[in-house]
Parts: C-alpha cells; structure tokens; sequence
C-alpha cells in the first residue's frame, strides 16, 4: 500500500512555478484529498497516529470551511479515519520522512453530505496577490519571493485552504504599473490594469503598516471578475496579518463556489447552446457539463438545427454554475440571444465557432418541443426530415468518440428515449 520515493523538492518547485507564471489562470488544485506530515519513522503506529489529523484536514480543504463544526457524528467518524484512506507514501526528508496520506475522494464527499458541509470542487480561481508595505522606514510594493517568512506564510495558507496563489514577478514593467502611491490609496483601477498581465482570475492587494506599539495593520481589496471586497486585519506580526487575509479570501472564495447539495426534488433549469453542428460538439458540450461537481444530470431537451437546449439538474446556486463554467472557459456566453429572450434560459455557444449573422430574437422560433414517441413534429410535417437513430446515437453514446452524423437537420430526439435523472 505504501512506498518510498527520494528526497523530494517537486512540490517546492512547482508553487514556485505557479507563483511566477506570467500567464496564471484557474488551476485544478493536485491532491485536495492528500495530508503530508513530518514524522520520525515508517511505523504503522506513526502514521494510524496521524489519520484523524490527516482526515480533519482534507475536510478543510475539500469543503472551503476554515473551521469544521464539533458534533458527535463528526467525532465519531474521526476515531475511525482509516476507514476513510485510499492509500499512502513516504518521502525522504531531512529529518526523518514525510508520509502522504491520501483518502478517498467519494468516501469524503459522501461525508460532507453528511455533515452538512459543502464540496469545493478542484477547479479553483488562481489568486494574484499583490502587498505593499510601511514599516516607519520605507513604503514599497514588496516582492514576496524574496522575503522568505512572508512567502513561507503563503505557502502555508495555499496548502492548508488548497488555495491557488500566484505572485507578480515585480520586474520593472510591474512597478511601473503599479506604483506604490496608487497601491496605497487601494486604487482598484491600477489594481486591474496591473493585474491584466497576469491573466488572473482573482487581484488580491494587502496595505500592510504597523502602529508605534508594534501591531500591524491591513488593508484589503479583492477584485474578483470586477466585484469589489474591502476587509480589514490586525496581527502581531507581517506574517500573521498576510496568513489571516489570505484566510479571509479563501473564506469568500469557498462562499462563491463551494456548492451545497440540493433537495433531489429540486427543478431543472434550461440551457440553451448554439453551433451544435456535429455529434462530436454535442457529445463535448454533454460530457462537460456532466463532468462538472456541482451538475447532478444533463439531458438534452430540445434539438433542432445547430441549436441544443439541455435540461440541468445541479447542486448550490445558478450563479455558481454561471462562475464554474465562466472559470473553465469551454463555453461562452451568447450575450446576443440572451438579451433579446427574457425566458430564463441561459444562452451559451462554444468558442472556436463562429456565431451566425442574425439571431433569432424569439425562444420559439428557435426551439420545437419534442414530438412524442409515434407523433411527428410540427417541423417534421413541413418537410425537414428527421435523421434516423439520432436519439440511440445522442443520448446512447457515452464514450465521446467522433460521430460523422450531423444535426444541421431538424433532428428531434424522442422524448420517451431519454434517460432520467437518478433519483
């Protein structure tokens, strides 16, 4: 179950490659369900030590909650972690080993359920943090890569939230654009334009001062796809104020996006998508969708043209799966439709095609219901012909391999075919 590998600097490596990257965007956060730990031998009694401290902590991680409410359920479940624990591995270090327990990820997304927790999926926005600082001495916009407490305070922050953090490389075309006087004033504008080049998801930016008793003092301004949060902090040391604010934004990060389930009963919502010119796009927008945490069922409803409308069955809120799928960047936003329809309908196209020249501006000329099973279709009876198996083909294929069979034609999928959404 277990093994050895050589003194490892990987992880090292890569945070620094993630913090200095020009081009940072949303990540998949690695081994969300592993702990590590120092310890002194390869014993079982060691590691069987660590597995309740090893669970609580992958609970943090995978819910996005700084702290995990106490109840005899939760206690119960910590004094037989191992049951929770897909495998684990050592690394050589230099002092004793680093073991890596890894638990598994369907065990404790069920737990979490049961916990009333919620599930932050691995798809995380990447953080770009700025700091600026006045120590009585100087103000200056600070390069954290340099200034070793601070960078092991965020790291320390990136591991325990699974919190994706990047830094900008503060070369001369950064201090240029953004100068400490604009920093200090928590200007949000220079904060955007600095940022810019960094293609991040999230600007973070700490004003850090400290008081003539020694206190510090922060200042906080996150900018996240153009809304504003202003939050304050006090510490006794640097690192403390930049821990406790990185916490702060992990804490309305995991608010956005970590997803609550909802009642199985809960309504569909509708999804409209356009340029569905083949099988191919049709079968890469359904496995997207379904491959999203936070998506319980995707069907198709409604297929006419190049034009698909999909039913949606998800956990959390509407406007977390507008986030997830804005994040992913696999389908954009079709602004044209959406503003000419007021059906509650969400209006998305992939982005590699070209949108046509006219819109329709009507959700009824562009969508048919389904004939059902044995009927035909208004479409049908003024002479666009139907293709043949497209619903076995649709609804049948799971695999995602390429279909030559296209949905240019009226195709309408029998509405009897369809799967259900599990109950």
């Amino acid at each position: 179950m277990g093994k050895v590998v050589g003194k490892s600097t990987t992880w090292m490596l890569m945070f620094c490659v993630a913090l200095l990257s020009p081009l940072s965007h949303a990540v998949k956060v690695e081994n969300l369900y592993r702990a590590s730990f120092p310890v002194a031998d390869q014993t079982p009694q060691s590691r069987d030590k660590l597995a309740a401290a090893g669970l609580t902590r992958v609970i943090v991680r995978a819910s996005g909650a700084r702290e995990i409410p106490d109840s005899e359920q939760l206690r119960s479940v910590l004094a037989q972690a191992n049951r929770y624990m897909q495998q684990f591995s050592y690394e050589n270090a230099e002092e004793g080993y680093v073991v890596n327990l890894d638990y598994a990820k369907s065990a404790v997304d069920t737990l979490l359920r049961k916990l009333d927790l919620p599930i932050w999926p691995d798809k995380r926005p990447q953080v770009l943090l700025w700091l600026a600082q006045d120590d009585f001495q100087q103000r200056q916009m600070l390069n954290v890569a340099e200034q070793e407490l601070l960078l092991e305070a965020v790291q320390q922050v990136e591991a325990e939230r699974a919190l994706p953090i990047s830094l900008p490389v503060m070369d001369l075309d950064d201090r240029l654009a953004f100068p400490v006087a604009q920093a200090w004033s928590l200007n949000e504008q220079s904060l955007m334009a600095a940022s810019s080049r960094y293609q991040s998801d999230v600007a973070v930016l700490g004003r850090l001062s400290i008081t003539g008793s020694g206190q510090w003092l922060a200042s906080w301004l996150l900018v996240d796809r153009g809304k504003l949060q202003l939050f304050d902090g006090r510490a006794a040391s640097a690192e403390e104020l930049v821990q406790d604010g990185l916490n702060q934004v992990a804490d309305y990060l995991a608010a956005q996006h970590a997803i609550v389930a909802s009642p199985v009963d809960s309504k569909p919502h509708f999804m409209q998508l356009d340029n569905i010119s083949d099988f191919k796009s049709y079968r890469k927008v359904l496995d997207y969708l379904n491959g999203l945490a936070m998506v319980r069922y995707a069907e198709p409803d409604l297929v006419l043209a190049d034009q698909l409308r999909l039913r949606l069955f998800i956990d959390g809120q509407l406007q977390q799966l507008v986030d997830a799928i804005a994040l992913d960047k696999v389908l954009q936003a079709n602004q044209a439709i959406a503003e000419a329809s007021q059906q509650g309908v969400l209006y998305y196209q992939l982005p590699e095609t070209q949108l046509p020249q006219t819109q329709p501006t009507q959700m009824d000329n562009v969508l048919q219901p389904l004939a059902p099973q044995g009927e035909s279709s208004s479409s049908a009876e003024e002479g666009a012909s139907l293709i043949p198996g497209i619903a076995e083909q649709a609804v049948g294929t799971s695999d995602g391999s390429e279909n030559s069979v296209g949905l240019t034609d009226a195709a309408a999928i029998d509405a009897s075919q369809r799967p259900r959404p599990p109950q």
